[in-house]
């Protein structure tokens, strides 16, 4: 089955090569955002496919129709971001509202700290499109997949990081109280450091599916 990868807030298609070549190359479609120097690119596929998110992309797959989709994989992931009466594990708002405004005058710096947070460091490297980084951070403060992420049930597999240094164990579990969970050793960029250790879990998803 195709395959479909979802890159988080600030990255590309890129992030996902060392898990795709981990898992041999399969017939995949990568999104783009348009965050850096890369054209945005959002189509979906008609045919039937399997969405891999990591992050933010994983909170836009789950706020977008997904006709076609036979479940969901997502790394690092959330079902919503910012912090509400009802989601109090979430990030406090203002810290979004904070980074959407550093963006207008320092776009790279404000990303290049962002990233800093994560082992390893990920420099950004191409020219960012600050408008695209802007609407990211409107749909991380704005948009809520929770509704979405329980209607996948089962059919939604939800990997964290153990030591995730931007979502919260308490995060993960409110996102996703109905999928099937996983924790792994590592942090915010598993698809980059364990490519292996995710491609034999999706293997896994795949044959148990088919």
């Amino acid at each position: 089955m195709k395959l479909v990868f979802a890159h988080g807030w600030s990255f590309d298609a890129a992030f996902w090569h060392p898990l795709h070549q981990a898992l041999g190359q399969p017939n995949a479609v990568f999104l783009e955002r348009g965050y850096g120097s890369a054209p945005a690119f959002t189509a979906l596929p008609e045919d039937p496919f399997i969405m891999i998110g990591h992050s933010a992309g994983v909170l836009w797959a789950l706020t977008r129709d997904l006709p076609s989709c036979r479940g969901v994989i997502a790394f690092n992931g959330f079902s919503r971001f910012s912090q509400s009466e009802d989601f109090a594990s979430g990030i406090p708002r203002r810290v979004l509202t904070r980074m959407r405004s550093r963006l207008a005058c320092a776009t790279q710096e404000t990303v290049t700290q962002f990233r800093q947070q994560f082992e390893p460091f990920l420099p950004c490297d191409t020219m960012l499109d600050k408008q695209a980084l802007e609407a990211g951070l409107t749909e991380l403060l704005e948009a809520d997949g929770r509704e979405a992420a329980r209607g996948w049930g089962r059919a939604l597999t939800a990997i964290h990081g153990a030591q995730d240094e931007l979502v919260s164990t308490a995060m993960h579990q409110a996102s996703f109280p109905e999928a099937t969970r996983h924790v792994m050793e590592g942090g915010h960029l598993l698809p980059v450091t364990a490519p292996n250790a995710c491609a034999d879990l999706i293997a896994d998803i795949l044959k148990a599916a088919s």
